[in-house]
């Protein structure tokens, strides 16, 4: 009986929120809560359920899965904490026995005083199990490739959609790298080529863009049986880490050569495409004056503060822009204010109150934006999430109304990808004339209703802009933060020490 220990530890963050994440933020689960957690959600863990689960010589032993919302840099009591209670409780499993890990991770953590979680974990959990035990991983293909990641783990398999839909197909592929090595004894070597460039735009759209090419042939390494593996990672251009960039891997069985050369034809075709890779922006002017007085629906992306890929959600930018420009028509607009959810609750439904929204975190930014409206509804923040099916504890919620602008406002910073903030507020994004959206690509995937959909040029700690954020740590020179960038490819072969066939 093989006993394979299952552990998690995800967040994306953004170095440019100016406020930290807290060890509060993150749910931990533990023994059998990991799994029960999981079991009806869209996740990668869940999918590594659906392939070892029902096989009766394994033993899945949950350990720990902690997660949390993007947002900014963990705390380092956070992180010292966080990963104090990961590591302990992969001790005490390791010591009843271990055969194999699987970890479920994201890749673009960052803590203070640590811009590698993953690979410090990654390490410490090597060093418990010897250089023998097999470690598999997940990863998001905006995580950010390390050495300490290469080095301590012995497979990986990468996100390959963008907007991401295959969290639960990720897993089982995590799940058959598993069990090429424990049942078939395949001997993965892989070799990673690092990208001088920082991509965000319309092109990484997988099933639209000219990333989905790449993508695809990455698709075919797998399901051709040319790779074990294959995947190129664009990172997060908002994680500012020392080895911040674009990188392909491919993971063979045993045949380094074969993987140097698949991963430089994917790279290659990377470089190919990457300047047309950036975002064509919308001045935030020129979108209301296009739509005028058109009935909606149209949405207007703010890819700048997207929770989802770490900003503060505290933009007040569309809706300034909206009340200035004396816009008549109906929007949603969502927040995050704790103070004016606060507010609401106390004055209650049908209470006027001249409050102060946004730029509660990220002032610089956002100055607030002082109005008057009404209390329209209250909530609990309790809900799920369509696509993943995960739960959402946004905190005290209000939807205030200005005029035909209804704002809905949340305590804390949680995921608006898809309907579910709004629906769950009695909302219908498809009777609104303007929907804000806080993600980058949910426009595309989850409001395929909209007439139009406008990616704006405005301010945020996630910008398209790369060049405004101002980067200090990834390594340079870096595509599009320099001029006349090179690629000169490189291939890094792991392990580094070849491991012998089984």
């Amino acid at each position: 009986m093989q006993r394979i220990l299952v552990a998690g530890c995800e967040q994306e963050i953004s170095s440019f929120n100016p406020q930290t994440s807290q060890y509060k933020d993150f749910t931990v689960d533990t023994g059998d809560a990991v799994f029960a957690s999981h079991r009806d959600a869209d996740s990668c863990i869940r999918g590594f359920l659906d392939i070892l689960g029902p096989r009766a010589d394994v033993t899945l032993v949950p350990v720990i899965a902690a997660g949390a919302c993007s947002a900014g840099p963990l705390s380092r009591d956070g992180f010292e904490r966080l990963s104090r209670e990961i590591l302990a409780a992969m001790e005490a499993a390791c010591a009843e026995g271990v055969d194999a890990i699987y970890l479920s991770l994201h890749g673009a953590m960052g803590a203070i005083g640590e811009p590698d979680p993953e690979g410090f974990i990654l390490e410490q959990v090597r060093a418990m199990v010897g250089p023998d035990v097999p470690i598999v991983i997940s990863l998001d293909l905006h995580g950010i490739l390390t050495d300490r990641m290469l080095c301590n783990s012995d497979a990986i398999a990468v996100f390959h959609t963008y907007p991401h839909n295959d969290f639960t197909s990720t897993g089982q592929r995590a799940a058959h790298l598993m069990e090429a090595i424990l049942d078939h004894g395949a001997n993965p070597v892989m070799a990673r080529v690092f990208i001088p460039a920082l991509v965000r735009g319309p092109e990484l759209i997988t099933e639209t863009g000219l990333y989905g090419r790449i993508i695809d042939r990455a698709r075919a390494m797998e399901t051709g049986g040319e790779a074990l593996s294959a995947a190129v990672m664009i990172g997060n251009p908002f994680t500012d880490a020392p080895e911040l960039g674009s990188q392909s891997l491919v993971i063979t069985n045993n045949d380094a050569a074969l993987a140097e050369k698949l991963a430089l034809e994917l790279a290659h075709a990377f470089w190919r495409d990457h300047e047309a890779m950036l975002a064509d922006l919308v001045p935030l002017e020129d979108a209301i004056a296009e739509v005028g007085t058109r009935p909606g629906p149209f949405t207007f992306t703010d890819a700048a503060d997207a929770i989802s890929s770490g900003a503060s959600g505290d933009s007040n930018t569309i809706l300034a822009g909206l009340v200035a420009a004396g816009y008549e028509g109906s929007a949603l607009i969502p927040i995050v204010d704790a103070p004016a959810a606060a507010q609401a609750h106390l004055a209650g439904v049908g209470a006027m109150l001249r409050l102060s929204l946004g730029g509660t975190v990220d002032s610089k930014r956002f100055p607030p934006l002082e109005l008057e409206v009404e209390v329209e509804s209250l909530g609990s923040g309790e809900y799920t999430h369509e696509v993943s099916r995960m739960p959402v504890h946004a905190g005290p919620t209000a939807v205030l109304r200005h005029n035909n602008i209804r704002i809905i406002t949340v305590t804390h910073p949680v995921f608006m990808m898809d309907l579910a903030i709004f629906l769950a507020h009695g909302l219908d994004p498809k009777k609104a004339d303007i929907i804000a959206v806080k993600s980058p690509g949910a426009a595309i995937r989850y409001f395929t209703f909209a007439k139009k959909n406008f990616v704006l040029d405005i301010p945020g700690s996630t910008s398209a802009n790369l060049p405004s954020l101002g980067h200090t740590v990834c390594s340079r020179p870096m595509f599009p933060l320099d001029d006349d960038v090179t690629f000169d490819p490189r291939v890094q072969h792991y392990p580094v020490k070849p491991r012998p066939a089984a």
